[in-house]
């Protein structure tokens, strides 16, 4: 990713060769990495801490397993791998420290719904470690209150479809370049038709992948200064919703996969690998999966473009709870997976995109599937500005994101209208803005 690149995604870092010295006594982190102390590493043999971890593909499993035993290496410590379905995550951590269980680390989709419960990594990293990532991507990380860095960046991620190039072909459909949602449309019926498919379109059942929609459209729920801004631009909001539902509605993507999961996230990655339907709306993360498992040509390809272009912000993120009994050991596991070795090596198996300052202006050569990659580093590029804005509030971030999931599912249900949904969705925004100022 080059420095054009990366000013359009309006993110402004600088590369750090220090964290600075901290309270604990940890060094300062210079260029090799910030390295633990003699009396640390006493302090730590044959202690045991805590992983909980999701994966989305089988490389983010195995290099994890890798890091894993060489920090054991390093350390003389332990480290417990929780892996979790990514479907039942959250309701199961929550579970978990509502118990008084909490784990010493954790992957999160999610940060901000465990921002009291998280660990003041300042104390144990230094106050400029945060400059070490790119500014935006540490909002759902930075506490709200104290502005203390309780998380890390793991990755940046970047919504965009994918196709089946095969299909496209079978079907004399050009592979795009560039497109609007109505000829995205247009070609997944073409190719449903032309080949038999069972559907047209599919997206992950997720807030976080219709947002992108909405802001092709030009529509958003949360401004940057905390603000409900989808009254202002509802008529947008209802026309990307009603498109999306109106497929589900029509059968033209798999309903029962959206309706018929409850409250729960769902991804019709089998459906794409089964060759049910040429267009699936995803994100980069699943390039490792694809890349596995399709016995068939897919490429990923630029998101439509209506009012905007560009993806959606959104990425995974490492926090340490504030219940662990070895926090500075804790603390230093989050630093370790993501300082720049250990991320650059995942970036690369894994296909994802670099969160590090670091890295984004080294770039990561990644040695397949590169032209896929240049596809959602470009779209990171086009993403508008005001997409970061719901990022502004870390505390209901999910909870905004799933409530427009639910709501969708009801529209597909036809429990209720488009326009219903998305005044429902005025209204939820600002009940939860509210508790804001309480």
């Amino acid at each position: 990713m080059n420095k054009s690149l990366r000013s359009k995604i309006a993110i402004a870092a600088s590369l750090v060769l220090s964290a600075g010295l901290v309270a604990t006594g940890l060094p300062s982190a210079q260029a090799a990495g910030l390295q633990p102390t003699a009396a640390q590493l006493s302090a730590w043999k044959g202690k045991t801490i805590s992983y909980y971890f999701y994966n989305d593909s089988q490389a983010e499993l195995d290099t994890t397993k890798s890091q894993i035993a060489a920090f054991e290496k390093l350390t003389g410590a332990t480290v417990k791998l929780d892996v979790i379905p990514f479907t039942n995550y959250d309701p199961t951590l929550q579970a978990r420290l509502a118990a008084g269980n909490a784990p010493d680390v954790a992957r999160l989709n999610n940060p901000g719904l465990y921002i009291n419960d998280s660990l003041d990594l300042e104390k144990y990293l230094g106050r400029k470690y945060k400059t070490e990532f790119l500014k935006g991507s540490t909002l759902q990380v930075t506490h709200p209150t104290t502005k203390k860095l309780i998380g890390v960046p793991y990755d940046l991620t970047v919504n965009g479809p994918f196709i089946n190039v095969e299909m496209f072909k079978e079907a004399g459909v050009a592979v795009p370049t560039s497109w609007n949602w109505t000829e995205l449309i247009a070609a997944g019926k073409k190719v449903q038709k032309a080949t038999g498919s069972e559907y047209a379109f599919a997206i992950d059942k997720t807030g976080h992948r219709v947002s992108t929609v909405m802001s092709h459209f030009g529509a958003y729920m949360v401004d940057k200064n905390k603000r409900n801004v989808l009254r202002s631009s509802k008529f947008r909001a209802e026309k990307a919703v009603k498109m999306i539902t109106d497929l589900y509605v029509a059968d033209l993507a798999p309903r029962d996969l959206w309706i018929g999961t409850g409250t729960k996230y769902s991804s019709p990655t089998a459906i794409f690998l089964g060759q049910q339907t040429p267009i699936f709306f995803s994100g980069n993360w699943q390039v490792a999966s694809l890349a596995k498992d399709a016995k068939f040509e897919f490429a990923a390809v630029p998101n439509p473009k209506e009012l905007n272009g560009g993806g959606w912000p959104g990425g995974k993120f490492l926090t340490a709870f504030n219940t662990s009994k070895t926090p500075d050991l804790a603390a230093y596991f989050v630093y370790y997976l993501a300082d720049t070795a250990q991320m650059e090596e995942m970036d690369k198996n894994a296909f994802w995109l670099p969160v590090r300052v670091d890295l984004v202006e080294k770039g990561v050569k990644y040695a397949t599937r590169s032209s896929d990659m240049a596809v959602f580093q470009a779209d990171a590029g086009k993403t508008p500005a005001a997409a970061y804005g719901i990022q502004s509030v870390p505390t209901l971030t999910a909870l905004i994101y799933n409530n427009l999931r639910d709501l969708m599912t009801d529209v597909m249900g036809g429990k209720i209208t488009v326009k219903e949904a998305i005044a429902k969705q005025i209204v939820f925004i600002d009940e939860k803005l509210a508790t804001l100022k309480k």
